[in-house]
């Protein structure tokens, strides 16, 4: 599933078609009790429907690319939707607006469950915990908010940026909060007690975006300083600064679930791709006006990046492009926004 948040106020939801299957007639029994042990009683079923010597057959799948089509739109924020989380655990997508408010989803039924207010301006940032029982966000009105789920309440304020909170992430483990900020500097909280643990200073301009690895080992930051920052999440010193784009935008940044590469939306018309522990570019994926939000598969196979500008002009504009990262090739895009996608989660 792809999710999106764009100036168009809305957030849109993106589905996989299903994977189709096909059969071939060898005789081998063994591969085909190894595959419907997977698979439900439903699915066994059918495919006794198609084949009905199915116990003579072999099972193989076809290697087909993900497919993606627009199922659902959710409305309901009064300006852009500048960031999404979601959590599977718990079936919620949760979004924050310009509009100063974080709203809480269903995503079996598209519904709207919970509005949470308490900034005093546009929520830029948000994110959800492992267990799906928090949710912190970020705000233009300097400071982060940690929000009960089961309440809806603010549990915690976290004061201590001193301008726009852009962006934020929750570590694997729950305990650690990352915040970057337009006032240049990444800070480190306590997710339990809200203290600053530590201060990262060495961008030179607004810190638009922030990821953590699923090890809990880095820190990946994206800045309007033209560089894309790796960090030690434990000792917050910089391990390497990558190179070689330009961020007249928004940057976005992602890194791999096995901290191989670190990914960046450049705020140009590239999206790049780097070597953690080399620092090399790997790859460079074209075709967007400006690239400004990025978001991987959790085996990083695939990448999904959105645009800042559309040609309304255009019906044949696709704001969403889906990559192929072992081949570097787009795969498909998608077309249904009518603002700039700010905001992308691919599931």
């Amino acid at each position: 599933m792809i999710v999106s948040g764009s100036a168009d106020k809305t957030v849109r939801l993106w589905s996989e078609s299903q994977k189709l299957f096909t059969f071939r007639d060898v005789g081998n029994l063994r591969p085909i009790l190894e595959v419907l042990k997977f698979l439900s009683s439903e699915e066994v079923i059918g495919i006794a429907r198609v084949n009905k010597q199915f116990y003579e057959a072999s099972f193989h799948s076809e290697v087909l690319k993900p497919v993606f089509k627009h199922t659902k739109i959710l409305e309901g924020h009064t300006d852009f939707v500048r960031s999404i989380a979601v959590s599977l655990k718990k079936g919620i997508l949760v979004s924050g607006s310009w509009d100063s408010t974080i709203r809480v989803w269903s995503l079996a039924t598209a519904q709207l469950t919970q509005v949470l207010k308490g900034h005093s301006d546009g929520v830029l940032s948000v994110a959800i915990s492992s267990g799906g029982d928090w949710i912190v966000s970020g705000s233009r009105d300097e400071t982060l908010r940690l929000w009960s789920l089961a309440s809806g309440l603010t549990t915690l304020v976290l004061k201590g940026h001193s301008d726009t909170v852009m962006s934020m992430a929750i570590s694997s483990k729950d305990q650690f909060i990352v915040s970057g900020s337009y006032d240049t500097t990444l800070r480190v909280w306590s997710l339990t007690t809200g203290e600053v643990i530590r201060v990262l200073k060495g961008h030179s301009g607004c810190v638009n975006s922030v990821a953590i690895s699923k090890t809990d080992q880095y820190i990946v930051s994206g800045s309007f300083d033209n560089t894309v920052r790796v960090w030690s999440l434990a000792s917050g010193d910089t391990i390497r600064v990558l190179r070689g784009h330009r961020c007249d935008i928004f940057p976005s940044v992602a890194i791999s679930s096995n901290d191989e590469f670190v990914i960046g939306g450049t705020g140009y018309a590239l999206v790049k791709v780097w070597n953690l522990a080399s620092g090399q570019t790997i790859q460079e994926l074209g075709g967007h006006l400006r690239c400004n939000s990025v978001s991987l598969s959790n085996d990083g196979k695939y990448l999904v990046s959105g645009d800042d500008e559309i040609l309304l002009e255009s019906e044949d504009y696709f704001p969403l492009k889906v990559w192929d990262l072992t081949t570097g090739k787009k795969i498909q895009e998608l077309q249904g926004h009518t603002g700039p996608a700010y905001a992308l989660k691919l599931i």
